[in-house]
């Protein structure tokens, strides 16, 4: 096609969010975006540029890459990197989210202790005010960090919180399996 020519268009089966990021597939035959109305979708240029669509139950996710042919990860407010699998015959499942909660570890405090930090916090409520997940806010960008959008060894996020984190893609997803079978 000439260079500036308009290849496609695709509108929002959903409420009409906008995109907050887009991302190719290796072959280029994918093309995966995520929008503000908390869809995930997928087009496929191999089958007729038939779209899949994901609606999620979670807050909008905000970047998205594609770890091999028929994965994407996709982050956002939700703080948590998420796995979103493509099947042969074109749906979009949800898979799973890849950061493993951190068990806490409660300790006994005394009653004087307890006390000095309801003073410090004008409060008479113990609150909590830390997330369960690695990025305590929002997760802004997702990119491959080892290995390319064929196969995927690690990839990075960075987030609202200043954090960038690295994950092993393939320990990340091993251990999700063992999880599920247990």
């Amino acid at each position: 096609m000439p260079f500036g020519q308009l290849m496609s268009e695709f509108g929002s089966a959903g409420n009409g969010g906008w995109v907050h990021s887009v991302s190719f597939s290796a072959s280029g035959n994918r093309l995966a975006w995520v929008s503000h109305d908390s869809i995930v979708s997928v087009v496929d240029a191999s089958k007729n540029t038939s779209i899949s669509l994901l609606k999620t139950e979670f807050l909008p996710l905000l970047s998205v890459t594609f770890v091999s042919e028929n994965s994407v990860i996709a982050a956002g407010h939700d703080c948590c990197p998420m796995l979103f699998s493509l099947d042969d015959h074109g749906s979009l499942t949800f898979v799973s989210k890849l950061d493993i909660p951190k068990q806490s570890t409660q300790r006994n405090i005394s009653a004087m202790e307890r006390f000095r930090n309801m003073d410090k916090r004008a409060t008479t409520e113990d609150r909590k005010t830390t997330l369960d997940t690695l990025h305590q806010n929002s997760i802004t960008q997702v990119s491959i960090y080892e290995g390319d959008k064929a196969d995927c060894r690690k990839f990075c996020t960075t987030g609202i919180d200043g954090a960038m984190t690295i994950w092993d893609f393939k320990v990340s997803f091993l251990l999700f399996l063992i999880f599920i079978y247990i």
